[in-house]
């Protein structure tokens, strides 16, 4: 009877461990989870806000970035194995290298640091997950700052 009721506090104890062992995926984790944020970019004195939707499949994270009506301004496709961010279907305004450029290396780290909750910094942009919600990443070179905040907490 001892036996029985060690191995089931172990069980219990294991369960509570696991469910609070640290901050939640800010991020889908599981096969075709799907994840919406409400996303605002900052580039100066422009200020643009729209919505993100991102799903695991086959263990990449695909997302379309859009405004709120709709339009959409790109869509993404992070590897994690690999490290790797394609952009694709950019609209006119955004289709320049130099922003192309940018945007995919922004992307690309606050996909692939965001989960951790560490504030840091990794060449020249400041990456932080506030206790309110957003994951912020703020480009300190070129004044622009990218803030994620989930949709559906």
């Amino acid at each position: 009877m001892r036996e029985f009721l060690l191995s089931i506090s172990l069980l219990l104890w294991s369960v509570v461990a696991r469910a609070s062992g640290g901050p939640e995926s800010f991020f889908p984790k599981d096969e075709a989870q799907r994840a919406e944020y409400a996303v605002t970019m900052d580039f100066g004195r422009v200020h643009l806000s729209g919505i993100c939707v991102m799903k695991r499949i086959g263990g990449e994270l695909v997302g379309t970035l859009m405004n709120e009506f709709g339009v959409r301004a790109f869509d993404f496709r992070y590897d994690p194995h690999r490290g790797t961010l394609k952009l694709s279907n950019l609209l006119a305004l955004l289709d320049r290298w130099y922003i192309r450029k940018t945007l995919r290396r922004d992307l690309q780290l606050l996909l692939r640091y965001g989960d951790d909750g560490v504030p840091r910094t990794i060449r020249g942009r400041r990456l932080e997950r506030r206790t309110d919600g957003p994951l912020v990443l703020t480009h300190l070179r070129r004044d622009l700052k990218i803030g994620f905040s989930p949709l559906n907490p």
